[in-house]
């Protein structure tokens, strides 16, 4: 049942990302633009060194003179095992990941070489967990239950350029996430906001 929902969430993001290469190539194919792919400024070492667990965001901007739109795809994963020395416990395993797929929609101000921006960011996020189905160790190796949360995101940055084509700037973005999990008797709503900053390095083509 698990894998079979991991590949309706993985369909549900493809059509997603589809569709929003359509939108973006209709609003832009009248208006000169740039296209560009930037990446979290902290996220080049995880990139190398393979960090488990450490969030990877990947940034698709489109801009014009008068609006910048930006997907923003990441994604992260971890696990944890527990071996028992003494024989009579039960070893068991969990694994857990992250997609998050966000749309970035924000009205530019040029001055001399910077470019600020302001905005949302809104999306999905997906999160799959997966465990040992003879775990008898919940509360010790549980990473809970697979969930959709939405993500609203106000955000305000802004990027130097230091050619046409490669920028570096940085950005706060206030996030609000909305997770709901449903039970056969009831339901848990669970709001979480958290400010986050990110500095990020931008490619433009």
């Amino acid at each position: 049942m698990k894998k079979y929902n991991k590949e309706i969430k993985m369909k549900k993001m493809s059509i997603c990302i589809i569709m929003l290469v359509m939108f973006l190539s209709v609003s832009f194919g009248q208006e000169k633009g740039k296209s560009g792919l930037g990446f979290e400024f902290h996220t080049f070492p995880s990139l190398f060194m393979g960090d488990v667990g450490t969030s990877l965001g990947v940034y698709f901007p489109f801009g014009s003179a008068s609006l910048l739109i930006e997907p923003l795809i990441m994604y992260s994963s971890s696990s944890t095992e527990i071996d028992y020395d003494d024989f009579s416990s039960q070893d068991s395993e969990t694994s857990e990941s992250d997609y998050t797929l966000l749309i970035g929609i924000f009205i530019p101000k040029v001055k001399g070489k910077i470019r600020s921006y302001f905005g949302i960011r809104f999306g999905k996020q997906w999160h799959e967990c997966d465990e040992d189905d003879d775990n008898t160790n919940y509360f010790n190796n549980s990473c809970g239950e697979d969930s959709d949360n939405l993500i609203i995101a106000p955000t305000v940055g802004a990027e130097y350029f230091i050619s046409d084509n490669f920028s570096f700037g940085g950005e706060g973005m206030y996030t609000m996430i909305t997770i709901e999990e449903e039970e056969e008797e009831y339901s848990i709503t669970n709001k979480q906001n958290t400010l986050i900053p990110r500095f990020i390095v931008r490619f433009y083509f």
